[in-house]
């Protein structure tokens, strides 16, 4: 279709705000049950500890503390807790707690993780404190980790958002599901890619982003579905 020349101006300015609204679209679909902004944890997360500041230099020594300190089992366990997936939790849950038999379950817990990662990364982008392996040559990390911005720890987030869900799923259990979410988030210090205060500002945004999700009626829809799947997994009423 050909246009008068007189009115292209005005085809091109549509065009590129149609194009800016899709994209805003899409952005916006990248979430799946809730979008970054319901958390808002840059207004609720306290700013991360100065450097050279006394809370900051004992967060450094924390990390080198733990560095020297570290044994060859601490070490395998901190790479493999590297893998943020919810079946990092079976050695709690029991043997029956595998993909095979949890295969709602299992997309649940990617997206509830995929919408934390994004309210966790807004932010990270906004506190933009440097990793302690960054910020400090002595410290040696074990994992192989981008040299992103450090607070809070999204690993720590996604140890307690998972540990919480999987503790109302399976009450039974949650003492040692949050036993298991600590040590998780601690192996992140243990690895030389997080400090303490990134570990616990990752506790707190995990019960801000559950908070959220659980008031949210379609995502209960589909917890109540994983929760059924798990506890039959388990073998549980």
């Amino acid at each position: 279709m050909k246009y008068p020349t007189m009115f292209k101006p005005l085809y091109v300015l549509l065009a590129a705000v149609l194009l800016a609204m899709l994209a805003h679209a899409a952005q916006a679909g990248s979430t799946y049950y809730i979008d970054p902004t319901q958390t808002d944890l840059v207004h609720i997360l306290a700013p991360p500890p100065a450097r050279d500041s006394d809370e900051g230099k004992a967060d450094l020594a924390a990390v080198l503390a733990a560095q020297a300190s570290r044994t060859d089992v601490e070490v395998k366990s901190a790479q493999a807790d590297s893998e943020a997936s919810v079946f990092r939790f079976a050695d709690v849950m029991g043997p029956e707690f595998r993909a095979e038999n949890l295969p709602f379950a299992t997309t649940f817990f990617k997206n509830v993780y995929s919408d934390d990662s994004q309210a966790i990364a807004a932010a990270k982008t906004y506190f933009d404190r440097p990793r302690p392996f960054v910020a400090e040559h002595d410290v040696k990390p074990i994992i192989e980790q981008a040299p992103n911005a450090s607070y809070p720890s999204g690993h720590a987030t996604f140890a307690y958002v998972t540990a919480i869900l999987l503790a109302d799923m399976v009450p039974e259990k949650a003492a040692a599901l949050f036993n298991r979410a600590a040590i998780l988030a601690h192996s992140r210090v243990v690895a030389g890619v997080h400090y303490p205060t990134d570990v616990e500002a990752g506790r707190i945004s995990g019960s801000v982003i559950d908070n959220v999700l659980l008031h949210e009626p379609r995502f209960m829809v589909d917890f109540g579905k994983a929760r059924e799947e798990v506890r039959h997994a388990l073998g549980l009423p």
